[in-house]
């Protein structure tokens, strides 16, 4: 069991934590806008697509700008169609997620990317941040990481102020907690509503292709995201919705995936590697169960906004 308290351990969990940390960041918004982005799968997995495939040799960080700006587009979009045309928030996202899946598949066959031979992310691979890095313990996990966590570790703090200490930032919630309250009081709900799932968008873009360019070098995979858009989403509950939690509850699953490649160590051999490949997705049920209900849960979320019904 002291393999859980190692430096190495907490390490590899902030970075298995990373792509659902910064998708939930974007999610939070998105949810405390009144919606559920249940397209954030296949939005990380467009992210995970253009970033490599918008990469200019060296310069990895043009993919990541392509993702972000791509599925920021494609947040916009479908900003629209949930918000302004008010298509089913859970029909409309499983429709994205498969398209997602058999778009990026087959562009990948079309575009030529091969799924063998590791790129090095460059400047997006790991850097450390001197003198913070030197701290005892907190310095190796937190301060020896990808430029994108350093992003996160940013966006953060600042998307906690715009929500609870702007005005913009107040309008937004309110359009959350009642659309027609918000509404009566001159607030643009559905203006509202879509730029939240544009930032929604851009930050799964930048998550998605933290995945491909970062995590795995370069390499993109079919369905390389394999539900973590959905733990994004967990995380976003579990945090009740309070921007402060969603780190700490971004690396819970994380260390919960890390376990996976620590089980030898941890359990022993006794442990059947399937049962360990289940842990991130059985703690989202028990998350979920026990404490996502702890915070205090959007008035409107997941409902439509019709001004005809005021």
């Amino acid at each position: 069991m002291d393999e859980l308290l190692t430096v190495f351990f907490w390490a590899s969990a902030v970075r298995l934590a990373a792509p659902m940390f910064i998708a939930s960041i974007g999610e939070t918004v998105v949810q405390r806008a009144g919606m559920f982005n249940v397209g954030i799968e296949g939005m990380m997995l467009i992210g995970a697509f253009v970033g490599v495939a918008a990469r200019s040799g060296d310069a990895t960080y043009t993919g990541v700008v392509a993702a972000a700006v791509v599925t920021g587009v494609v947040g916009l979009l479908y900003g629209v169609v949930v918000a302004v045309l008010r298509a089913d928030q859970i029909v409309a996202g499983v429709g994205l997620n498969i398209i997602a899946i058999g778009t990026t598949s087959l562009l990948r066959r079309l575009w030529g990317l091969s799924t063998e031979g590791a790129v090095p992310a460059g400047i997006l691979g790991e850097q450390a941040i001197p003198v913070l890095v030197e701290i005892p313990f907190l310095g190796g996990v937190l301060f020896r990481q990808s430029p994108l966590v350093y992003l996160a570790y940013v966006v953060l703090p600042m998307v906690a102020f715009f929500l609870m200490r702007t005005r913009s930032g107040l309008l937004l919630r309110s359009v959350g907690e009642s659309a027609v309250a918000a509404d009566s009081a001159g607030v643009s709900v559905l203006s509202k509503r879509v730029w939240a799932m544009t930032f929604g968008g851009v930050m799964a873009g930048l998550a998605g292709a933290y995945l491909s360019v970062v995590a795995t070098s370069g390499v993109f995979i079919d369905n390389m995201t394999l539900g973590r858009g959905f733990l994004a989403i967990a995380i976003t509950i579990l945090a009740g919705w309070r921007p402060g939690w969603v780190a700490a509850a971004a690396l819970f699953f994380g260390a919960a995936e890390a376990l996976q490649f620590s089980s030898q160590a941890v359990f022993g051999a006794s442990v059947p590697a399937p049962l360990l490949l289940m842990l991130p997705f059985v703690a989202t049920i028990v998350a979920w169960s026990v404490v996502g209900r702890a915070g205090r849960i959007p008035g409107d979320l997941g409902r439509p906004f019709v001004r005809s019904e005021s």
